[in-house]
């Protein structure tokens, strides 16, 4: 942990941002230069995990977070004009595991700017993510100032992000309206699964080694997913009895497939 306690914001941010340079590795660049651009910061505190410590952070979730790619956490806590703000970055190993994990935390979604292309905006926390980055920003009394800073921050950070933002394009040929990637859920194993569409737990259980984008069309759920390698998406169609061409499975019994290539397969339940 390192820690700066003083009165000038600027100055405050200015130390924080040099010290976190030298400590938060992948973040680096992102965190010091948002704490920069901030006013009235009062103090800051901040931790960096890696996958090994990163129990000791969320203990029982940690496990949801390795599953779909996990590299740095640098949690920053703040106090900015008298309240306290949380920042949570999370650098995952690429954009699809931001989606994954922005796509099953997010809940309750309010309206407000739209400050990025995934972004989830509630009284006491706001989520997006972009490029590597999942980013949970957390205020104690849900307030509209708290709101303002918690947006204030956002801002700063997604400005200083060069990555772009997920673009589900490999999965679906056809674009997908704001509305359908609301409710998108990106799952790479059985604990997105169970938290993003518990539902299909049972039919997706033999997949491994794939990422798949699930969006609802109507009464359909349908699962776009791309495997790592060819075997493992054989093994799959083998241990659901999918028969090439045929377009029916043991994965479900009102399941229709498509084999889009040898390592995409869609399925509509």
């Amino acid at each position: 942990m390192f820690t700066f306690r003083m009165s000038s914001g600027k100055f405050l941010a200015a130390a924080t941002a040099a010290l976190i340079t030298v400590a938060a590795g992948a973040q680096s660049v992102l965190v010091p230069r948002a704490l920069s651009g901030m006013d009235g910061i009062e103090s800051a505190q901040s931790r960096i995990f890696t996958e090994t410590s990163l129990y000791g952070y969320i203990n029982g979730g940690a496990e949801l977070y390795l599953e779909y790619g996990f590299d740095t956490l640098l949690v920053t806590e703040l106090v900015v004009e008298g309240s306290d703000i949380k920042a949570e970055v999370y650098r995952m190993k690429d954009p699809e595991a931001a989606f994954g994990i922005f796509s099953v935390s997010r809940f309750r979604c309010n309206g407000g700017a739209k400050l990025t292309e995934h972004l989830c905006r509630s009284a006491y926390q706001l989520q997006f993510c972009k490029g590597p980055f999942y980013i949970s920003i957390i205020n104690d009394t849900g307030s509209d100032d708290d709101q303002r800073r918690s947006s204030d921050l956002a801002r700063l950070m997604i400005d200083n992000i060069e990555e772009p933002s997920f673009d589900p394009g490999s999965f679906y040929n056809e674009a997908l309206d704001e509305d359908t990637m609301r409710g998108a859920v990106l799952v790479r194993g059985p604990l997105g699964i169970y938290n993003g569409i518990p539902g299909l737990s049972e039919q997706l259980a033999r997949a491994s080694g794939y990422s798949a984008l699930l969006i609802r069309l109507g009464t359909d759920t349908i699962a776009s997913m791309k495997f790592n390698s060819d075997l493992a998406a054989e093994q799959f169609l083998h241990d659901s009895k999918i028969l090439p061409g045929s377009g029916k499975s043991a994965v479900c019994s009102d399941s229709t497939v498509s084999v889009v290539s040898p390592r995409h397969i869609i399925i509509t339940f």
